[in-house]
């Protein structure tokens, strides 16, 4: 073997050590599910009678809020629980096929497989209707491990959710790729390295506000971004926090 070959061999063999985790938000990232949540909060504005106060604005707001608080919000006359129920249960019976891969994920997803790196999902969707959701789309073979209800009972995320993950696969580096300000506030809070996606550009401006370490609006960018830069070094997950947290 010569010696350009031996060098090449070492550089793999450490880049292999060093290599992180995957870990990905659910909705607006891997996959998406805006068409349906939109459709779902015309259907619940349409059925108590408000159909024409559902602004554009109120739109972007739905997006990234919690159901709950935007039916105490909205419909602060009716009963909450009630209304999430009745929500949840529209969209599970009529907009299921309106959920779909968010573009260039699978292709994305596929490469990451090829390459032997461990891939998470975290969301705050219960973990079995996240399941339900790839499996239907033909991505459960993509993925790892998937943490649902990372709400901690609320539908933001929360950093232990994130570190519980990579603990559970067994992460010396993680590099956590969201849609959402709020997903990469707690990404932040976790410790990692925190890549913003772009999946509506109506959002861009509170997701720049939330500071990812990189923002795209195509995964393109961030496969070459994990191929070339391993900025996720900086970032080393600390055993005590990952042994503490799979501990509990």
């Amino acid at each position: 073997m010569g010696k350009k070959d031996k060098e090449k061999k070492t550089s793999l063999k450490i880049k292999k050590s060093n290599r992180p985790v995957i870990l990905m938000n659910f909705d607006g990232t891997v996959m998406d599910t805006e068409p349906a949540i939109l459709a779902t909060y015309r259907h619940m504005f349409a059925l108590y009678g408000k159909d024409s106060e559902f602004t554009k604005e109120i739109a972007v707001e739905v997006l990234d809020s919690r159901v709950d608080a935007m039916m105490k919000k909205y419909f602060p006359e009716e009963d909450t629980k009630k209304l999430v129920s009745e929500y949840r249960s529209y969209q599970n019976n009529h907009l299921r096929d309106l959920i779909q891969p968010m573009k260039g994920a699978v292709k994305f997803l596929e490469w990451v497989k090829a390459e032997g790196l461990t891939t998470g999902i975290v969301s705050t969707r219960d973990r079995r209707t996240v399941m339900d959701l790839l499996e239907h789309t033909n991505m459960a073979q993509y993925i790892d491990v998937v943490i649902g209800n990372a709400g901690a009972g609320t539908e933001k995320m929360n950093s232990d959710a994130i570190i519980t993950a990579c603990a559970v696969m067994k992460a010396k580096f993680c590099v956590y790729i969201s849609d959402g300000a709020s997903d990469v506030a707690a990404g932040r809070e976790a410790g990692v390295l925190c890549l913003g996606y772009v999946s509506n550009r109506d959002k861009t401006q509170a997701l720049l506000e939330s500071h990812p370490d990189f923002i795209t609006a195509d995964f393109r960018e961030i496969r070459k971004l994990i191929e070339t830069e391993p900025l996720w070094m900086a970032y080393p997950l600390t055993d005590e926090k990952i042994e503490d947290d799979s501990e509990e």
